[in-house]
């Protein structure tokens, strides 16, 4: 043989096992590393990122939900009932559009307070599909204007809405 061939002859196995526990060691130690330094605080950041994305969406779900309505006052119309009516013609919209779950069954508006400038406030309760929606309302004789606006429940219980109504629905 030439001394060209014996230079070429593989290692022994045993070396080629160690030379591969080497190499194999350091890949797995390369990627402890990395995963350590991402760890949780990568995670945790990316989480929390995502969670005010999702608030913030939710924000302005609600608060297009709590968006005042309008409707003109029909001279010669009783302004409770027409409160009413225009309440009905709101809910049909949204329940229509899949904002709500229908079907209608009720809507009662009472008086709740007293007005000043001529705003009277009103709260409207609507029963649709054995669920109850609140909703604020004014009747504002002096320019023939009805206001109203639905009020989201706050996720924890038996608080206020967490998004305020909008001051155009309250006097």
């Amino acid at each position: 043989m030439s001394p060209r061939k014996e230079a070429r002859q593989p290692l022994p196995l045993w070396a080629r096992w160690a030379a591969a526990t080497v190499v194999g060691i350091a890949v797995i130690a390369a990627v402890v590393i990395a995963v350590n330094r991402a760890g949780p605080e990568g995670v945790a950041a990316s989480e929390s990122g995502a969670e005010a994305e999702v608030s913030r969406l939710s924000d302005l779900a609600i608060t297009e939900d709590q968006a005042p309505r309008t409707a003109n006052l029909p001279a010669g119309s009783a302004p409770a009932a027409a409160l009413r009516q225009a309440i009905v013609s709101d809910v049909r919209k949204r329940i229509a559009h899949d904002q709500l779950v229908g079907p209608l069954q009720s809507v009662h508006c009472t008086a709740s307070g007293t007005g000043s400038g001529g705003r009277e406030p009103y709260l409207c309760t609507v029963h649709s599909d054995g669920i109850s929606y609140r909703f604020l309302a004014v009747i504002d004789q002096r320019d023939q204007r009805l206001t109203w606006c639905k009020v989201d429940p706050s996720a924890a219980a038996k608080t206020g809405p967490e998004i305020p109504v909008s001051s155009s629905c309250r006097t």
